[in-house]
């Protein structure tokens, strides 16, 4: 075999060795791509899971009651999810951004009666708990600002672990028939100098409520 043309096959079986291995580098390459972004998904997925599992209390499709500045009263409604895996209770809760002097209390109906509870609801564990026109709610009371659709507030609620959800909420209209609190007895004379029997809840249409801590 001559000289030159065994340098060319040296050549070329230099060149199939170098594209072999870059063809190596390049999998490798891949793999190593390949392998950071599974990790980095399964690092997102995994911060999105403790995330959620870290709001141990949300407030869904949560809002608050619009009212005009001569209504005292209006309520925050929507549906309270628990998380965790114990019962959760609201200790408080507050709306930033209204008038000093403002009142904020937990209200039921019970038997017909619209009345301040003791303690507060009550979330169950893994469950949820519906705040409802006619029904429970958190009650904001002796305000006389007007609450206009399309405002938005923030609420925080206090929770018995020591924690508080703080979430903005919307103002809306009451949906059409949601507002009708029927004959329920709720909250005549329950503000300073005020006769609730024209207050409405819901819009808010107590009628001639009585609040039951007040008879």
């Amino acid at each position: 075999m001559s000289l030159h043309r065994r340098t060319r096959i040296l050549a070329a079986a230099g060149a199939a060795a170098a594209l072999a291995l870059a063809g190596c580098s390049t999998d490798d390459g891949a793999d190593d791509a390949t392998g950071a972004t599974e990790a980095t998904t399964a690092t997102a997925t995994s911060a999105g899971e403790s995330e959620e599992a870290a709001a141990g209390v949300t407030l869904e499709d949560g809002y608050i009651k619009e009212k005009p500045a001569d209504k005292p009263m209006t309520a925050i409604f929507g549906t309270l999810v628990n998380n965790t895996d114990a019962d959760v209770e609201i200790t408080g809760f507050r709306v930033e951004g209204l008038a000093e002097g403002t009142v904020f209390e937990q209200h039921e109906v019970a038997d017909g009666v619209m009345r301040k509870i003791d303690g507060g609801h009550t979330i169950p564990a893994g469950g949820s708990h519906e705040l409802v026109p006619g029904g429970d709610h958190l009650m904001i009371m002796n305000n006389d600002e007007a609450l206009e659709p399309g405002a938005e507030y923030t609420v925080v609620i206090e929770l018995s672990d020591g924690s508080e959800l703080t979430i903005d909420l919307p103002v809306r209209v009451q949906p059409s028939g949601e507002e009708n609190y029927g004959d329920i007895e709720g909250h005549e004379g329950y503000e300073e100098g005020m006769d609730h029997g024209d207050i409405d809840h819901g819009d808010m249409d107590h009628g001639d409520m009585e609040h039951d801590g007040d008879k």
